[in-house]
């Protein structure tokens, strides 16, 4: 059927189309039919799919990271607990404010009682932190390399918290001393630090601290 045969057909007289003709515009209005219910129905049904796919891995991947968590929970409760219990053995090394005149006392037996003559002991201000306060001495001794050695275990053994810091050990002078003097004295050292011990901050601290902030402003 050439182009102008197509031409000349009627849509009224469709029943004396030739009979590729009905077929070719069966297929037509089949392809056409087609592409509309694509359009109207099957393409959003299409593109919702993929919506809700993509909505059903991101659920998943929830999941699985819920579910990773739930199993990690018991071992990071265990954490948490062990945490806050060595956390408590701290704060018992920490000495009340009653506590601190007996802890100096025994920073300096823990001294002499090993040979150490004190030269200063000289308690200072408190320095305040988040929970706890600083209490620094500061503190010069003579003795010898071992007595000194000794003292700086003793201290470390000891059940409250005392540290020792800003070290600074010499020769002990020597000048105008006897042959023997000057024979004992060459083997004496004198030891310059800070002992530094903490004690916790309680509720009248914390309340103490409020009022001054308070105070202030």
């Amino acid at each position: 059927m050439t182009f102008d045969e197509l031409r000349n057909l009627q849509i009224d007289d469709i029943v004396r189309w030739p009979a590729k003709t009905k077929l070719v515009a069966i297929v037509i209005i089949v392809l056409i039919l087609g592409i509309v219910a694509w359009l109207e129905f099957i393409s959003p049904e299409n593109n919702q799919y993929h919506q809700l796919k993509t909505q059903e891995d991101s659920l998943k991947t929830q999941v699985r990271q819920k579910q990773l968590l739930a199993a990690s929970l018991p071992a990071y409760q265990a954490q948490i607990k062990e945490m806050n219990r060595r956390f408590q053995d701290f704060l018992q090394q920490l000495p009340n404010r009653t506590q601190i005149p007996s802890l100096l006392d025994d920073v300096t037996l823990a001294g002499r009682s090993r040979g150490l003559d004190f030269e200063l002991f000289q308690p200072t201000s408190e320095v305040n932190k988040n929970f706890y306060a600083k209490i620094p001495v500061k503190l010069k001794v003579v003795g010898t390399y071992n007595d000194i050695g000794r003292f700086a275990a003793a201290v470390a053994a000891m059940p409250r918290i005392v540290t020792i810091n800003d070290i600074d050990i010499a020769r002990m002078p020597d000048a105008g001393a006897t042959s023997l003097a000057k024979a004992q004295a060459s083997q004496k050292l004198v030891m310059q630090c800070t002992a530094t011990t903490y004690r916790y901050l309680d509720s009248r601290d914390n309340a103490g601290g409020r009022n001054k902030n308070g105070g202030k402003s």
